[in-house]
């Protein structure tokens, strides 16, 4: 069960920080990679979830829920991404 204490300062830092890195730094880094670095679409999708599921694995000690989790969250977003920006 979430702590609502942990949650409500989850949320915060995401208030806060999410427009900072927006404002100071427009593109991703996983947006730079791809166009232009010598990564594929593939190869920086696959790093974003590596990273991200050694994040949530290092916040949570629960690495098999970590890495369905960021698996899960980047296949819908980049599923929404390639939907959105073909048509």
């Amino acid at each position: 069960m979430i702590d609502l204490l942990w949650a409500k300062a989850f949320l915060l830092t995401l208030a806060v920080e999410v427009p900072l890195v927006v404002a100071l730094a427009p593109r991703p880094l996983a947006w730079i990679a791809f166009h232009e670095g010598p990564m594929g679409w593939w190869s920086v999708e696959v790093a974003v979830v590596v990273v991200e599921a050694v994040v949530y694995a290092s916040a949570t000690g629960r690495k098999r829920w970590a890495l369905g989790l960021s698996l899960l969250a980047n296949v819908c977003s980049a599923a929404l991404g390639v939907w959105l920006l073909e048509s």
